[in-house]
């Protein structure tokens, strides 16, 4: 059972006149949340910027169906990847940017990590992403992952001066959940300080839907590895592939839904 039509919307002042401020802040009231509000954001493989075939943007077009969004996620790299362009467009609309990288290579072993971690922080150099964001590895749920991996990644890239994330299914089915407890428990000052996207639950009503600006969830209901509680989940993405529609080449684009439930997250993670 989900809330319909209780979120408020906030202007808080444009991105470029202060940087510890969001432009627009969607906080969801009355359906037993608690006092901070739910903050919402997207991501999506196509640009922001992208042109639609209704003349509106990509961004403007998720604020047509849903509310403005506080964060946009991109990839920084691979096929069609964050650019500077599109960053000072999101920015240039009072947004911020989500940064997630993506990893072809095995995920076994810490000196993988340590590899993964550089090159992700090279190709957030070269978009001049700030030191002190977050920097969420992606995880598919095909993928087999290790501790000692995750371990690698998260201290080399705390070493270059981000904060290490990952973005990945964390229902108890798949391995991430064994393997992200595993090192809370062996190592937890380090695995403490990495911050989870989940991806569980995506709700079945929010699959490929066109009516999500009628429709919110009720409560904060990422799933949690066992290793920390439910309100240490950083982001959480309840809902995929919504509002399709083509853009001007002719090529479907879809955006992903998620909640922030810290505004302090958003301010000081996100760039």
């Amino acid at each position: 059972m989900a809330c319909r039509n209780a979120y408020r919307i906030e202007d808080t002042g444009n991105i470029a006149d202060t940087s510890q401020q969001i432009r627009t802040e969607a906080a969801m009231t009355g359906c037993g949340i608690g006092d901070g509000g739910l903050m919402f954001g997207v991501e999506s493989e196509s640009s922001a910027n992208t042109r639609l075939q209704n003349n509106l943007t990509e961004l403007e077009w998720v604020a047509r169906n849903k509310v403005y969004p506080n964060f946009w996620g991109r990839r920084i790299t691979g096929e069609n990847s964050l650019t500077k362009e599109e960053i000072d467009f999101i920015h240039s609309k009072g947004c911020k940017v989500a940064a997630i990288y993506t990893s072809s290579q095995s995920k076994a072993t810490a000196e993988q990590g340590e590899i993964d971690a550089k090159k992700a922080s090279v190709a957030a150099l070269e978009l001049g992403i700030p030191a002190g964001a977050a920097i969420f590895l992606e995880i598919e749920e095909s993928e087999s992952v290790t501790t000692d991996y995750m371990a690698g990644y998260a201290r080399a890239i705390l070493s270059e001066g981000y904060v290490p994330g990952f973005r990945a299914n964390t229902d108890s089915a798949f391995g991430f959940d064994r393997q992200y407890s595993g090192g809370m428990q062996s190592d937890k000052e380090l695995f403490g300080q990495c911050l989870i996207w989940a991806l569980s639950p995506t709700l079945e009503e929010y699959d490929s839907i066109t009516t999500t600006h009628l429709i919110h969830p009720d409560n904060w209901g990422p799933y949690a590895p066992s290793g920390i509680t439910r309100d240490r989940i950083a982001v959480w993405q309840y809902g995929k592939k919504c509002h399709p529609i083509n853009d001007d080449s002719g090529k479907e684009t879809v955006f992903n839904i998620n909640l922030v439930k810290d505004r302090q997250m958003i301010i000081n993670v996100m760039f």
